[in-house]
């Protein structure tokens, strides 16, 4: 062993392999291996894997649209309201005569042949014999009228012991008779039989 001691430290050959050694290592360059692309280092943290965005829970349907989803019920059947017949509305015109004039006991309107049209008759007044007088009355007052130059027959008025009858024309085709107690206020009377005279003549055309 040579003796290459500084002081009272000594260093042998052996101990001069060993430095040899180590100066190797500690000389040789120390080589890091380069990350491959796309991977991670092993010191490097990982990032959190992304979630999902929670599903929004469904709206509740609103009843209504529930229903208009549904299956419709079947139609039901709408029923067509007939329209009154022209008998039915002279009979009307005539009710509310009775109705409006209390002093009128009946009405009658009489085609110029006679032919009752519709009547509003107390019990055990015949409508028949109703219709042929004033047909006559009629007749008889429009032949005085136009050979005594007043014109056209308008009305027919007949005072009695028990009442009145008048007559007005109700249009071209028809006249309206009425009785009227012996009491009754005319003007009133000849007022409301004017006004349905008017309605008749509309529905008669």
């Amino acid at each position: 062993m040579a003796d290459n001691g500084i002081g009272d430290y000594f260093i042998s050959d052996m101990d001069d392999e060993l430095l040899d050694e180590e100066d190797e290592l500690i000389a040789a360059p120390v080589v890091v291996p380069a990350p491959v692309a796309g991977s991670v280092p092993a010191s490097a943290p990982v990032p959190p894997a992304p979630q999902a965005p929670p599903t929004p829970a469904a709206a509740p349907v609103p009843a209504a649209a529930a229903v208009a989803h549904e299956t419709p019920v079947a139609a039901r059947p709408q029923t067509t309201v007939r329209p009154p017949t022209r008998e039915e509305r002279l009979a009307a015109a005539l009710d509310a005569l009775m109705d409006e004039s209390p002093d009128v006991q009946a009405a009658a309107l009489v085609s110029m042949d006679g032919f009752t049209m519709a009547s509003a008759m107390p019990k055990g007044m015949q409508e028949d014999r109703v219709g042929a007088m004033s047909a006559a009355i009629l007749g008889l007052g429009e032949r005085a009228a136009t050979e005594l130059g007043r014109g056209q027959l308008t009305q027919v008025f007949i005072e009695g012991d028990d009442g009145y009858v008048v007559l007005i024309a109700a249009g071209a085709r028809a006249v309206l008779t009425t009785l009227a107690h012996p009491d009754s206020k005319l003007g009133l009377v000849l007022y409301d039989m004017k006004a349905t005279a008017a309605a008749i003549a509309d529905i008669l055309g």
